[in-house]
C-alpha cells in the first residue's frame, strides 16, 4: 500500500513544480475560474503540497528498506544506515516546510538530497549499462522530481508567509 503513497508524493513533487511556474506565470484574468492558483496564493498551496508529498516519499524508505539501500552506492558505508537517514530527513523536510519550521532550509535539504539521489544512484547506473533502458528512464524521472524540488525552493521565501 505504502507503493501508491510513493507514487502520488513523486507525483505530487513533479505537480508542485509545475504549479509553481504556473502560479508565478499565468497572466490570467480577474474572472478566471484560475485565478486562487496563481500569484502568492498559488506558490503558498504548491509549497503545501510540495510537503504533504514528501511525507510518503520518507515513509516509503522505511517501509521499504531492502529496496532503498540497494540503490545507495556500494561504495558507502552503513547503506541501511542511508536508507534509515535519508527517509527520517525526508519526512522531517515535509514537516519543516508544511509547519514554517526552517522552511527555507527544509526545502534546499530535500531539493539537495534529490539532487544527490540523481546524481550518485542513477549516473553511475547509466555508466555501468549504457545501453539498458531502466537506468535512463529512472534517471530522467529523477531529474524530473529534482527539478520540481528545485522550483519550489527556490519560491521559498526567507520570511515566514504562511
Amino acid at each position: 500500500m505504502e507503493s501508491n503513497w510513493l507514487c502520488f508524493g513523486e507525483l505530487a513533487v513533479l505537480l508542485a513544480g509545475g504549479w509553481i511556474l504556473f502560479a508565478g506565470l499565468a497572466g490570467l484574468r480577474e474572472d478566471s475560474t484560475f485565478k486562487f492558483a496563481t500569484g502568492e496564493n498559488g506558490i503558498r498551496m504548491s509549497r503545501a503540497l510540495f510537503a504533504i508529498a514528501l511525507i510518503p516519499i520518507g515513509l516509503s524508505h522505511l517501509v521499504y528498506t531492502k529496496a532503498t539501500s540497494d540503490l545507495v552506492p556500494q561504495w558507502l558505508p552503513f547503506r541501511t544506515g542511508w536508507a534509515y537517514l535519508t527517509g527520517v530527513g525526508q519526512m522531517a523536510c515535509g514537516i519543516g516546510l508544511l509547519f514554517s519550521i526552517y522552511p527555507r532550509i527544509a526545502a534546499w535539504a530535500e531539493t539537495g538530497m534529490l539532487s544527490l539521489f540523481t546524481l550518485l544512484v542513477w549516473i553511475p547506473a547509466i555508466l555501468a549499462a549504457p545501453a539498458t533502458r531502466l537506468p535512463w528512464t529512472a534517471f530522467f524521472i529523477s531529474w524530473a522530481i529534482t527539478s520540481g524540488a528545485w522550483l519550489v525552493a527556490d519560491n521559498v521565501a526567507t520570511k515566514k508567509h504562511w
